[in-house]
């Protein structure tokens, strides 16, 4: 279902990261392979009804974002961070911080 990948890194999780496209067409994307984690993380694996794998995010420390057709400027390490950082901001708790206001 994927063409064009480059392994990228592992998260701090251990996550192997990827590069990679659709063989359909469309955007660059990042992020994980299903086979990868049938390994090291099956709770994060949906078999589809088509025999195909689904990787649930929800349960990484990475996202899967699409890249800007600039994106090969980015640096690997970029590329990674920004993957993180979209996984962070999708988590409630990273969203939910508690306000406090500066005294003045």
């Amino acid at each position: 279902m994927k063409t064009d990948i480059r392994r990228l890194g592992t998260s701090a999780q251990g996550i192997p990261v990827y590069t990679f496209r659709y063989i359909w067409g469309g955007p660059m994307f990042a992020g994980t392979m299903a086979q990868d984690l049938l390994a090291i993380r099956p709770e994060a694996v949906i078999a589809t009804g088509s025999g195909y794998y689904m990787v649930d995010y929800n349960k990484l420390d990475i996202a899967m974002i699409s890249l800007a057709e600039d994106a090969p400027r980015l640096t690997d390490e970029a590329i990674m961070a920004l993957a993180a950082q979209a996984a962070r901001i999708r988590s409630p708790v990273s969203v939910r911080q508690p306000f406090v206001q500066a005294a003045m």
